[in-house]
C-alpha cells in the first residue's frame, strides 16, 4: 500500500510529555509489538530475534500464506540484517533509512528477504548523528521523544502479523525508542553476573519508557545458550532474576541451550546462520549436527509459549 493511501489514524503527532494529555496512540491495536533488550551484549538478543521472527512466521503460515513478519535491526553492528538474513547489498542502507526517519518522524521503509519477511536494516549509520539527533528530540518533546520510533513505525505496522525489534546493547537511547514502540519487552539472559546486570539496566529503562508507554509489558526472561540440565545454575540465576524484576518477574520454562556443534556449524559453513541451518533441516536435509534438531525444538517451543503468554496477558489487561 501506498504510503499516502494509509490510514490517517497511524500517524501521530507528538508535543512536549504532559502526562494529563498523552499523546492519541492507538495502543489497543499494536499488541504485534515486541522489543528484544538486554542492556549487555552476547546474551542473545539476535539470535532470539530472529530465530522468533523465523519461527512465528512458520507457525502463522500453517494456516495462512500471505502471514508477514517484520524484523526491526536497531544495532549498529548491523549483524540481524547481515549475518541472519543476509540481506543483499542493494537492499541494505546499514541504518540510514532509521536514521533518516528518526530525524524526520516518516514512515520506516522495509526491504524483503525471504516470503513473508521484512527487514529494517541496522547498521554502521546508526553511529552517526544518534545522540544529538536525540537530544534535539528531547529538547522538542522531553519525555515523548521516546515515541519517535513508533512514530515512523505506526503507519506500517497494519501490514503485519508481528513486529521484531532487536534491541542493542548499552544504548539507552535506542531501547527506549524501542520500548517507546513496543507493547511486550522478552529479555534474553545467560547465566554470568554480567547478563543479569543487563536485565537490571534494562529495567531501568523499561521504568522511563512506560511513563509515555503505559501498557508497556515485560513479557519474560529467557534463559539463553544455557546447559540442558543445569539445574542449580538455573535455580541461583533465577532468585537472582526475582531479585531484579520483582512483581514483574517472569521467566519462560523453556530454555535455549547450548549446543557447541551448532555453534560450530553456524559459524563455519561459510558464515551460514542458524536460521539457515534451519531451513536446511525443514527441508530434510540430514547432515546436520543432530543438536541442530534440539535448538530448533527450543526455538519453537519458546515460540509458544511467548504467544501463549502474550495473549493471556492481552486478555487480562483488556479486561481490566
Amino acid at each position: 500500500m501506498d504510503v499516502a493511501e494509509r490510514d490517517p489514524a497511524r500517524y501521530i503527532t507528538l508535543g512536549a510529555w504532559n502526562p494529563d494529555e498523552p499523546v492519541d496512540v492507538p495502543w489497543e491495536d499494536l499488541w504485534h509489538i515486541y522489543a528484544i533488550a538486554n542492556d549487555k551484549g552476547g546474551t542473545g538478543k539476535t539470535s532470539l530475534t530472529a530465530n522468533l521472527a523465523l519461527m512465528l512466521l512458520k507457525r502463522l503460515r500453517e494456516s495462512d500464506p500471505e502471514a508477514r513478519v517484520l524484523v526491526i535491526d536497531l544495532n549498529a553492528q548491523g549483524n540481524l540484517t547481515i549475518h541472519e538474513f543476509d540481506t543483499p547489498d542493494d537492499m541494505n542502507d546499514r541504518g540510514a533509512g532509521i536514521l533518516e526517519a528518526l530525524k524526520r518522524g516518516t514512515p520506516l521503509k522495509p526491504v524483503n528477504v525471504r516470503p513473508g519477511l521484512d527487514v529494517i536494516a541496522g547498521g554502521a549509520e546508526l553511529k552517526e548523528d544518534l545522540n544529538p539527533l536525540y537530544n534535539r528530540l528531547m529538547q522538542q518533546y522531553t519525555l515523548n521523544a521516546d515515541l519517535r520510533l513508533l512514530q515512523c513505525l505506526l503507519p506500517i505496522v497494519d501490514d503485519y502479523d508481528f513486529v521484531i525489534i532487536d534491541t542493542p546493547p548499552e544504548n539507552p537511547t535506542l531501547q527506549r525508542l524501542a520500548m517507546g514502540a513496543a507493547r511486550w519487552v522478552i529479555s534474553p539472559s545467560k547465566s554470568d553476573r554480567g547478563s543479569l546486570d543487563g536485565v537490571e539496566e534494562m529495567r531501568k529503562q523499561f521504568v522511563t519508557a512506560r511513563r509515555v508507554n503505559p501498557l508497556l509489558t515485560l513479557l519474560g526472561v529467557v534463559l539463553f545458550g544455557t546447559g540442558r540440565k543445569s539445574s542449580q545454575i538455573h535455580k541461583r540465576v533465577e532468585e537472582r532474576l526475582l531479585e531484579i524484576l520483582g512483581p514483574s518477574y517472569f521467566k519462560f520454562a523453556q530454555h535455549i541451550g547450548h549446543s557447541e556443534a551448532v555453534a560450530v556449524a553456524s559459524r563455519d559453513l561459510e558464515g551460514e546462520p542458524l536460521v539457515a541451518l534451519f531451513d536446511r533441516l525443514d527441508s530434510g536435509e540430514v547432515n546436520l549436527p543432530d543438536t541442530v534438531r534440539a535448538v530448533h525444538e527450543d526455538y519453537w517451543t519458546l515460540t509458544e509459549q511467548i504467544v501463549t503468554r502474550s495473549g493471556e496477558l492481552q486478555r487480562q489487561i483488556e479486561g481490566s
